[in-house]
């Protein structure tokens, strides 16, 4: 009878759909005396097809028809009220037996739940998201809430059944989070889904929720994701860090911040007792959204607002004194204790970062000097600094915390060598640069190689004595060893490379200015030694 009904050529939808409605009724009757899963399925399908009949030959082109004229379907309250009260009996349909009796649902149950949830927002789509996308929204809120009041009944009446209490939990968060691009727009739901993120962390840790907190893992994901869909941040000039793409970008870091407080506050276990290794993915991808929110911000203000664009000269050396200065902050972010967590994880971050921002501070340097400059006083020199400053300073907060976590101690070798090469080169860099832009920016500077050459070699003899200083006066044998291993290589540059291209005098000023560090060097060896200063660090050094 129901396909006489469809296929008699009338539009007769509320006669039609009260039938499948007693028919969906009977079936739950049934299901309160026994659990029949075919009973379910039959009556399940037979609506969606009488539903989907009625829907495609007399609705749809209604919709087509809307499209065009305007005009909203005259049958559009019937196919929303209809399609309501089916997505309410066929979400109870399935459930109703185990919540009588109390008793988990079958697997074919559950995979009822979760089809009368998709064909249900399916048909709300189609009617819905091309003139009234709100509208669509609140629906979708409402289905979130008529899963979520089931969840609470389930957690009531069956609280072991876990899978299902999973499925209705994932479904409402799955409708809350489609909410929020339907609304919103733009850089909006990626705060929007931030924010949702935070939320979602603070539930499942407070009920102790692993689902929850992998669905505040995809809200998070999916933010990030809508903040890379925006790019690129500016297409014009702007106000620095005070524009909606750049808070937006912050505030998506501010809530990864958020919630590595909520685990590094949270005292409980969490399962596999992974909340260390949570905290520390969070808090390490927290500075890297931070490091890269800031890189792209100044680089576009430095290509639209501040000289022009980023080919020019002046341009490129604002936005790599920038960037130096970013890493810098970054290096000690990943370290310092007890802004960072504890854990392998940040330290071998923050190394890499350390790392990465060398390679960078040494290739860039170059990059800032267009004209005349005074040597070692000049603003890139400065940034360049900077960054060799915060490797010392990671270096000092590993050592730190050495005495609660030992294997810092072996970490903190890395960024101390590595701002020790850097801080080489850089002069090296800087004299070499000084020299060439006199010649190139002036009239001229005659050997300007060669005096470059022979500063170089001055510069690495102070250093290497610097160096064998430190390393005495703070009894620190390793750095001593790299003093005497630089002079090794600055004997090597004089010998070999120096004498084979400089002139007589400039010779004789490297050998004098080598042989002058040397010797003070031998001199204070053989003080310290007679001191018994040496002696005392091997005492020293057994007590410990």
């Amino acid at each position: 009878s129901d396909l006489v009904l469809v296929s008699t050529g009338e539009n007769l939808p509320v006669p039609l759909f009260s039938y499948v409605l007693i028919l969906g009724v009977g079936a739950m009757l049934c299901a309160w005396y026994r659990k029949w899963p075919a009973v379910n399925l039959i009556a399940f399908v037979g609506t969606v097809v009488l539903y989907t009949g009625w829907f495609e030959k007399f609705f749809r082109p209604q919709l087509r028809n809307w499209a065009f004229d305007g005009q909203v379907p005259e049958q559009m309250a019937i196919a929303l009220g209809w399609l309501g009260v089916f997505f309410a009996v066929y979400l109870t349909l399935p459930l109703f037996y185990g919540l009588v009796n109390k008793s988990k649902a079958q697997k074919a149950d559950v995979l009822l739940v979760l089809a009368n949830a998709a064909i249900t927002f399916y048909y709300l789509w189609a009617m819905l998201y091309g003139h009234y996308r709100v509208e669509l929204a609140f629906c979708a809120v409402g289905l979130c809430v008529a899963h979520l009041v089931m969840l609470s009944v389930v957690i009531r009446r069956c609280a072991d059944d876990i899978p299902l209490r999973l499925v209705l939990l994932v479904v409402g968060l799955f409708f809350l989070t489609i909410t929020i691009p339907l609304y919103l727009k733009l850089y909006a739901v990626a705060m929007a889904w931030a924010a949702e993120a935070v939320v979602l962390a603070f539930i499942g840790l407070r009920y102790r929720s692993p689902w929850t907190q992998i669905c505040a893992g995809i809200a998070f994901v999916l933010s990030v994701g809508q903040l890379v869909d925006t790019l690129p941040m500016h297409s014009g000039a702007f106000v620095l860090v005070f524009n909606a793409a750049c808070v937006a970008w912050l505030f998506v870091t501010l809530a990864a911040a958020v919630c590595h407080v909520l685990y590094r506050m949270h005292k409980e276990p969490l399962i596999f007792n992974c909340r260390e290794i949570v905290s520390q993915v969070i808090y390490t991808v927290a500075c890297f959204l931070l490091m890269l929110t800031l890189g792209m911000e100044w680089y576009w203000y430095c290509r639209y607002t501040l000289v022009g664009t980023i080919g020019q000269p002046v341009s490129e050396a604002y936005w790599v004194n920038g960037l130096m200065l970013l890493f810098a902050v970054l290096a000690v972010l990943l370290v310092f204790r007890p802004v960072c967590p504890k854990g392998l994880l940040c330290k071998g971050a923050g190394l890499c970062v350390a790392f990465a921002g060398s390679i960078f501070t040494i290739v860039g340097l170059e990059e800032g000097y267009h004209d005349k400059f005074i040597l070692f006083a000049n603003a890139n020199f400065g940034f360049a600094l900077l960054f060799a400053a915060s490797l010392f300073d990671a270096a000092w907060c590993l050592r730190r915390a050495a005495k609660q976590e030992p294997h810092s101690a072996v970490f903190a070798y890395v960024p101390a060598v590595a701002g020790i090469f850097v801080v080489w080169v850089l002069l090296s860099e800087e004299i070499y640069l000084y020299w060439y832009c006199q010649n190139r920016y002036s009239d001229g500077v005659a050997n300007w190689r060669f005096l470059a050459n022979m500063y170089m070699s001055v510069a690495w003899a102070i250093y290497g004595a610097a160096l064998m200083i430190v390393g005495f006066w703070r009894k620190i044998a390793w750095l001593r060893y790299i003093s005497l291993g630089l002079f090794g290589v600055l004997l090597l540059k004089v010998f070999i490379l120096d004498m084979s291209h400089v002139k007589s005098v400039y010779r004789i000023a490297a050998f004098l200015a080598t042989g002058v560090t040397l010797v003070a060097v031998s001199y204070l060896y053989q003080f310290l030694v007679k001191k018994g200063f040496f002696e005392t660090l091997i005492e020293e050094k057994n007590k410990e």
